[in-house]
């Protein structure tokens, strides 16, 4: 039953890609003008339209950025509790001519896991990072490049465990709680992109973990007269997020995020 589920949200994520529903809606188009149903092309061509337009120009764009980050954009200004942990996600590695580095997404993140710690550490108080994070690589783990970037930026070596085994956020909940239990923070702040936070939070939850929101980067689309690709992509992004959710609550309901082998 669960891998009919994985199949069908698969899908749903595929078509979150506004390149292959265009294609879709085209390919629709086209069968229902061979069978020479005028109502029915006139209709799917209003749709592509509409689908090229609404994506295009920024319009679900502005949406979806409100719905999945506005009730943290204030999280970052008040002063953060103690003694805590601070749980930071992996964005990807990139390889380039056999040099990997934390993807550019995960700079952010970096960032805004140095200035909270720095933030707790003033007032004298102990924090510990975990950095958490496999990574798409076969040799060196987000996890390590982490460790190394936070080193780079003057937070001690002492200060930071490695979750090395996860492979998307799912994992990274699974995984991460089950070290945090161990170590019973009174505080988990988890820190990750502001359009990534509302599933991140979800799961660890699932897990036992309820963390404070820290959000290192926001997205959003720009309203323009014209379609763009900057609109596409980063609605794509969020209409993944949107459907990552629904997963999340959906699995939650029928007890299937337990499960060992499930992807996010």
């Amino acid at each position: 039953m669960k891998t009919v589920w994985d199949t069908i949200f698969l899908f749903f994520k595929v078509l979150a890609e506004p390149f292959v529903l265009c294609v879709l809606i085209m390919i629709i188009t086209v069968i229902f003008n061979k069978k020479k149903k005028k109502r029915a092309v006139t209709i799917s061509s209003i749709v592509l339209v509409l689908v090229i337009v609404g994506i295009g120009n920024g319009f679900l764009g502005k949406i979806t950025a409100n719905y999945l980050q506005k009730e943290y954009k204030n999280r970052t200004n008040s002063n953060p509790d103690i003694p805590a942990v601070i749980v930071v996600l992996g964005g990807g590695i990139t390889d380039f001519n056999g040099i990997e580095s934390p993807h550019i997404t995960s700079y952010s993140r970096l960032v805004a896991t140095t200035r909270l710690y720095n933030e707790v550490r003033k007032r004298q108080q102990s924090c510990t990072i975990l950095v958490s994070g496999k990574g798409n690589s076969t040799i060196t783990s987000e996890a390590v490049l982490f460790r190394k970037a936070l080193m780079a930026m003057g937070i001690p070596d002492s200060d930071i465990i490695e979750e090395d085994r996860s492979e998307n956020t799912y994992q990274n909940a699974k995984y991460s709680s089950a070290i945090l239990q161990k170590q019973k923070p009174s505080h988990v702040y988890l820190v990750t992109s502001g359009f990534h936070l509302k599933r991140a939070l979800l799961l660890f939850e699932t897990f036992g973990i309820t963390g404070v929101p820290y959000p290192s980067d926001y997205i959003n689309t720009r309203l323009t007269v014209f379609p763009n690709s900057y609109n596409f992509a980063f609605t794509s992004f969020m209409l993944k997020e949107i459907v990552g959710i629904a997963q999340v609550h959906f699995y939650n309901s029928l007890g299937l995020n337990k499960s060992e082998k499930q992807v996010r």
